[in-house]
């Protein structure tokens, strides 16, 4: 039992839950929309990274929801989320207070997400980061250290810490990303966690 508590300040490096990922409807349902992947941050220098957003602004509004101007839309179902109804459901039942972005990873094969930063000013365990498939030949590094991901495993980030993806398999490695406000008893839910 973890009695270390956490919160979105915390340092650790992540925190795995405890959630019971259901990855073969997710990936079925990933499957309908592939087709509907767009490159996500070319600009930032990675390689063959894709999205596709399920819930936010518009499916190919791929970055994260505080970067949209939220005054004149609010972030919801998109066209593509209609088509994933199971997997917005089963998001839309892990303890969240409110639902900012949903939204598809993919590196498709040789490709790579270059080494970045994403808060550098101050810790912050922000996305949940779930795994549905990670071919043989990935490697997530996370603060200096491998990530050992396996599909249906679900962690929580510190995008304070410097942090890459590669995949160097012949097969897409595809995640699911969830942004929102936790609920307090979200953070009951931690199995394990790495320290920095």
């Amino acid at each position: 039992m973890i009695t270390q508590k956490f919160d979105r300040n915390s340092s650790v490096e992540y925190v795995q839950m405890d959630f019971d990922v259901p990855v073969k409807q997710l990936l079925t349902e990933y499957e309908l929309i592939k087709d509907r992947l767009v490159i996500h941050r070319p600009e930032d220098g990675h390689k063959d990274w894709c999205a596709v957003t399920l819930y936010g602004f518009d499916s190919n509004k791929t970055n994260s929801h505080w970067e949209y101007d939220r005054r004149k839309q609010k972030p919801g179902i998109t066209d593509v989320g209609e088509r994933c109804p199971r997997t917005i459901e089963w998001v839309k039942s892990l303890p969240y207070a409110r639902i900012d972005d949903i939204r598809f990873l993919v590196i498709r094969p040789n490709g790579f997400i270059a080494k970045h930063i994403d808060v550098p000013e101050r810790n912050w365990l922000e996305p949940l980061n779930i795994c549905l498939s990670y071919p043989a030949g990935n490697k997530f590094v996370l603060n200096n250290k491998q990530v050992d991901y396996v599909p249906g495993m679900p962690l929580v980030l510190n995008i304070h810490y410097e942090h890459y993806v590669e995949n160097n398999s012949d097969q897409d490695r595809v995640h699911l990303l969830v942004h929102g406000k936790k609920k307090k008893e979200f953070w009951d839910n931690v199995e394990t966690f790495r320290q920095p």
